[in-house]
């Protein structure tokens, strides 16, 4: 039904254009005629069939310009009905994968185990959430970079005020080796009292910036030195992650393959179903399970009965592209 839809949606709109094209041509010609009629009436006079034909083309222009406001609506009419059929195909294909299910389940299929984790793998989630934690006492890239802004700021102005004094300096020693009341004395004058007030304005900005400035200083070093005393349990939990990623998903590509009856909190997290309410068998399972019905899934914090971290991004740590610490409350965007 979709498809009968979408065929006669395109041959509609093909129509439309047609009609647009012959709107647009009578357009011109219509144009062409009321030029050549006030050139012959100019030369002719009056010419009463150049009128009735010219009144004939703007007939036929509105009756094509009412058959395009109406194909208009039949458009419309069939964007709702095909956006009215896509959702019920995706209605019917949950439908169909729930009773799927349904059917799986009575039919002595062996169930799936997703919540039974090795020792080594319960290992492997303890690695990774302790290089989680040591991310999450490192600076986010945000916070970093904002504190990175500010000293840059400073030392701009700092270079600035400096540049200006010397600036200063350099005209006093101009202005006295100038002949007093002179113009070039005035002139420099000028310049210099202009230079006093341009150094007052930016030593009082350093002024309000020195704190801020010393204070994100002292962030960024206590940083620097809790990544490298960090970067060991960061790259450790990297490569937890990695291994207990490729065991999960060997695992769940293996229970596919074989068509095996996979738990109802895996089916259903976005199916018509809702998820279990009580804890199943996977709430004391570690910190990492499959989120989605895929052998490509990762570890995820999300689960709602196999609770799991979620791999983070943190570009700023030395080799730790999937960790990020939280967001500190407050820090700038």
């Amino acid at each position: 039904m979709s498809e009968a839809l979408d065929a006669q949606f395109r041959a509609t709109d093909r129509r439309v254009r047609t009609i647009d094209m012959q709107v647009s041509g009578l357009d011109s010609r219509l144009d062409d005629l009321e030029g050549e009629h006030e050139r012959l009436k100019s030369r002719f006079g009056y010419t009463e069939d150049l009128d009735h034909e010219l009144r004939s083309l703007r007939d036929d222009v509105s009756g094509l310009e009412t058959t395009t406001e109406e194909v208009d609506g039949r458009v419309d009419d069939l964007e709702d009905r095909v956006d009215t059929a896509e959702r019920t195909v995706k209605r019917l294909t949950q439908h169909v994968r729930l009773l799927e299910g349904q059917i799986m389940a009575t039919g002595n299929i062996p169930p799936a185990d997703l919540d039974t984790f090795t020792k080594d793998q319960h290992t492997l989630a303890a690695t990774m959430a302790s290089g989680w934690d040591a991310a999450d006492a490192l600076l986010t890239p945000t916070l970093r970079s904002h504190h990175q802004g500010r000293v840059q700021r400073f030392r701009t102005a700092q270079a600035e005020h400096h540049a200006t004094r010397q600036e200063a300096v350099a005209l006093v020693a101009t202005l006295l080796g100038t002949t007093h009341n002179t113009q070039a004395h005035k002139k420099i004058g000028t310049r210099l009292r202009s230079l006093i007030d341009r150094e007052s304005t930016e030593r009082q900005a350093l002024a309000r910036q020195t704190a801020e400035a010393r204070a994100a200083t002292a962030a960024l070093a206590a940083d620097q030195a809790a990544t490298a005393d960090k970067q060991p349990a960061i790259a450790a939990g990297q490569r937890a992650e990695q291994r207990l990623t490729l065991a999960l998903r060997s695992k769940l590509a293996d229970a596919i393959s074989n068509r095996l009856l996979l738990p109802a909190w895996f089916t259903t997290v976005l199916g018509p179903a809702p998820p279990a309410r009580t804890p199943t068998a996977g709430s004391n399972a570690p910190r990492a399970s499959c989120s989605t019905a895929s052998p490509t899934a990762s570890p995820t914090r999300s689960s709602p009965s196999a609770p799991a971290p979620t791999p983070k991004t943190n570009t700023a740590t030395n080799g730790g592209r999937n960790y990020a610490p939280r967001s500190a409350p407050g820090e700038p965007r």
